[in-house]
């Protein structure tokens, strides 16, 4: 294509009626947020009681679901997942999950935060942390 507009322009033929393309290798993360949940139970990529807190949850941020891409995974998908797909901030819904790569949140799902309101506390202190990388 390069040899071509490069042809195109030796012949005097203007610029707009050719295209001038530049490559640019994508090295910034696609995505803003990426959520992921450990598991299928009580899905927050489904509509339900989950998926409500975690509106609610990212809109305390200042943050909208729509903006975020929602996966669910098993645990042992997650590594690869994140490392194909840049963004520029992870957050795991699953406590118990250990990440192998650092710059990872850790979080409880907002099923585990329905059962215990004592897990909201830990919870808002994470979502701040994330709010100050979407900065």
């Amino acid at each position: 294509m390069q040899l071509r507009d490069e042809y195109l322009e030796a012949l005097g033929i203007p610029d707009f009626l050719y295209s001038k393309i530049e490559s640019k290798k994508v090295t910034e993360p696609l995505l803003k947020l990426l959520i992921i949940e450990v598991g299928t139970q009580d899905s927050f990529c489904k509509k339900g009681v989950s998926q409500n807190l975690l509106i609610k949850m990212l809109s305390s941020i200042d943050f909208k679901i729509q903006n975020a891409c929602l996966v669910s995974l098993e645990k042992s998908q997650v590594d690869e997942y994140v490392k194909n797909n840049l963004a520029e901030v992870v957050l795991i819904m699953d406590s118990s999950y250990k990440p192998s790569k650092s710059g990872i949140f850790l979080m409880h799902h907002p099923r585990d935060i329905l059962k215990n309101s004592n897990l909201k506390r830990e919870s808002w202190e994470v979502l701040k942390k994330v709010k100050q990388c979407l900065k």
